[in-house]
Order: C-alpha cells, then structure tokens, then sequence
C-alpha cells in the first residue's frame, strides 16, 4: 500500500491519522509516516484496511470490535 493509497483507505473509513494508529496498534507518528511515504505501509497492516474496505466496514464499526 503506498502512502496515497493509505491517506485514501483512511478517508473511505472515515479515520483519521491517529484513530487509524490506534486501531493498527502502533504509534501516531507511524499513521503519520506511512501517510507521507516516509515508511512504508507494513502489507498486514493494508490488508487489513482494504478489507475493511471490502467488506464495508467503517472506521466506528471497526473501532469498537478491534480498538482499544
């Protein structure tokens, strides 16, 4: 997943930078660093997204079933 593709899973889930830290378990300033390509997004970790994505999911939705 490149950093586009992350900024755009992000806005099709409705989360943002940090909600999307929280719920794939890793610190704010690496949602931050994937967003602007500085790091590249872990393939689990974009996954994940695009299967929330295909199966409909919303951020909220997955929020409360895997985040904290």
């Amino acid at each position: 997943m490149t950093a586009d593709e992350y900024r755009e899973a992000l806005v099709r889930l409705d989360l943002s930078q940090v909600a999307a830290a929280r719920l794939l378990g890793v610190d704010d300033r690496t949602s931050r660093r994937w967003a602007t390509g500085e790091r590249d997004v872990p393939g689990p970790a974009g996954r994940f997204l695009n299967y929330l994505i295909a199966t409909r999911k919303t951020g909220a939705q997955a929020m409360k079933v895997f985040g904290d």
